[in-house]
């Protein structure tokens, strides 16, 4: 999409699956540049690069070397939609790619607008998808969705309906929630773009060639002249999304300090017995934490297992597939059937090997969404997506059997077969003279008796051989599929597992640190006399005072903003 719009199509990388592995951000310049931001040590360093290598530095599936400790990439380029513009594609925001979501969120912390895509070849929006939405909302001001891919999709109409309605039933039930806010609420009236970059790029070919009709229509049907001016709307609001951030940050400041100073209030007022109590709660929950982190060991060694069901299940899945091939070896008794067999083998074996692909993935996502939502429970966190539809079939069967030399037969053996042959012919020649057929018939006759019969058994041991060879053929190319399908379910589970893990982890620490917080303010609570309490209480009165004079205000101020930015906003 966004190559289309700045009329690059191979700038950006693209895949089917998630793309992008750190930011790139796309501003104006007076040249094609482009700029590696990597960390080194303490500081950030500069490396510049040519456009072809973008893909082995930001890429998921570029270089890893190359990739390591890199932030960002910077393109600068001259594009009239760049004026006063900076476009920053972040990687996806999965839920369990821990790192992904964490560099999209620290990339709101600077955008002034959002634009969530949103595939028109894809699932509706996902759970996890609409809970990074409701965050984003709290620090950016202006979101617009953008449904992509909309040229090859007969019911994106559906879809995007199918995504509204999702997205209401998420706002809906939030706003149940006390921590909702007017922010959230907002995303009901936020505007859907679809587009299409395929045809906008179609509509730049046409235009090369001189087709300007032809060229103008494409382009109105990508979507990308309204999603343009959108942008450029952004632009010229910029100054007033910004003031909007402030006032979002100030907010979210100010609901923590007066949820700090309720506890505060709550805590110097209480008696020491209800003191006391509070504490033992914070202790019972470390309590659980620490039975939880005890349970993290065990679903651990469980899962460890996970890895060897799924090679099973992958190895006699192919087996399964791999018997009627066999079986259809054993007709082959001749070198026409042969023949015909190889050529066709390499398509049908690619077949049956996406069709298990396909019966697989869905059978190992269900079972690694099982066993780790069962582990995420657990400990405590939300259930998770996972998708094995994207994940591409690791192998190029065709290619390893058309590739491969046809099995064949063996030469006539002279010595083997020919020696014999002539035996047999001269007992024959002999025996038929013996019973009185003449000596120049029994001549003739023998040979070609045994000549016959050498040939007929030749041929059987060639065939016999050739459908040895083509088994063996066939169990070498199920073999190495099987190993290959292995290693990439084991290298997505493994992914899985790592970013689960790294989720629990900072869900851990994150309760670990509230808790000892909380420990050390109910202790020191405790200690203090009757009159340091009520101190305590009145300063603890008195700020929350003044938060609640300043949330009114900045909820005055955000008010007015947001009637100025309702054209981009969709409250209008």
């Amino acid at each position: 999409m966004l190559n289309a719009l700045v009329d690059r199509p191979e700038l950006l990388p693209v895949d089917v699956d998630i793309a992008t592995h750190t930011y790139l951000a796309v501003r104006r310049g007076p040249e094609l540049s482009v700029t590696v931001r990597r960390r080194s040590g303490e500081r950030i360093a500069n490396l510049s690069i040519t456009p072809d290598d973008i893909v082995d530095y930001a890429s998921a599936l570029g270089d890893p070397d190359k990739r390591r400790d890199v932030v960002g990439v910077e393109i600068a380029m001259e594009h009239p939609l760049l004026d006063g513009v900076r476009l920053v594609d972040t990687p996806g925001v999965d839920s369990l790619t821990v790192g992904h979501r964490h560099t999209t969120m620290a990339m709101l912390q600077e955008a002034d607008a959002l634009l969530f895509a949103v595939s028109a070849q894809d699932q509706p929006i996902l759970r996890h998808e609409l809970e990074f939405l409701a965050e984003a909302a709290q620090r950016v001001e202006v979101v617009a969705f953008v449904l992509t891919m909309v040229e090859d999709s007969s019911s994106w109409h559906e879809l995007l309906e199918e995504n509204r309605r999702r997205l209401a039933a998420f706002v809906n039930a939030s706003a149940d929630d006390p921590d909702s806010d007017v922010r959230i609420r907002r995303l009901l009236g936020a505007p859907w773009i679809p587009v299409s970059a395929k045809l906008a790029e179609a509509s730049a070919a046409r235009r090369a060639l001189g087709q300007v009709e032809r060229a103008d229509a494409l382009w109105e049907r990508s979507g990308m002249g309204r999603l343009a001016d959108y942008i450029r709307s952004c632009a010229g609001d910029r100054e007033i999304a910004r003031c909007g951030k402030v006032l979002a940050g100030t907010d979210s400041v100010l609901r923590a300090i007066a949820v700090g100073e309720q506890d505060r209030l709550v805590a110097a007022t209480e008696s020491q017995d209800a003191l006391r109590e509070r504490l033992e709660e914070v202790e019972a929950a470390s309590r659980d934490l620490a039975a939880r982190i005890r349970e993290r060991r065990r679903f651990a060694v469980e899962q460890q297992f996970l890895g060897r069901e799924i090679a099973t299940l992958v190895r006699a899945k192919l087996d399964e597939l791999r018997r009627p091939y066999d079986n259809a070896v054993a007709g082959l008794t001749n070198r026409a059937r042969i023949d015909e067999f190889l050529t066709a083998m390499p398509e049908s074996v690619e077949l049956s090997l996406r069709a298990a692909w396909a019966e697989l993935t869905d059978q190992v996502q269900d079972m690694a969404t099982r066993a780790l939502t069962e582990y995420l429970a657990a400990m405590g966190l939300d259930a998770i997506d996972i998708d094995l539809v994207t994940l591409q079939l690791p192998t190029t069967t065709s290619n390893r059997l058309a590739n491969r030399p046809a099995p064949t037969g063996h030469r006539f053996d002279l010595l083997r077969e020919g020696v014999p042959g002539i035996t047999m012919a001269a007992s024959l020649s002999a025996m038929l003279a013996s019973t009185g057929v003449l000596l120049p018939i029994a001549l003739i006759a023998g040979p070609a008796v045994a000549l016959g019969v050498t040939w007929r058994r030749h041929q059987y041991e060639q065939s016999g051989r050739s459908q040895a060879g083509i088994r063996q053929l066939i169990a070498e190319t199920f073999n190495a599929s099987a190993n290959e399908m292995i290693t990439a379910l084991d290298r997505a589970l493994a992914r899985w597992r790592g970013e689960a893990e790294d989720a629990v982890e900072e869900s851990m620490a994150s309760q670990r640190r509230e808790a000892e917080t909380r420990r050390a303010e109910l202790t020191a609570l405790s200690a203090r006399d009757a009159n340091a309490r009520r101190e305590a209480a009145k300063a603890a009165e008195d700020r929350l005072a003044t938060v609640q004079r300043l949330t009114a205000q900045a909820q005055r101020l955000h008010t007015d903003l947001s009637e100025r930015l309702a054209p981009l906003t969709g409250s209008r």
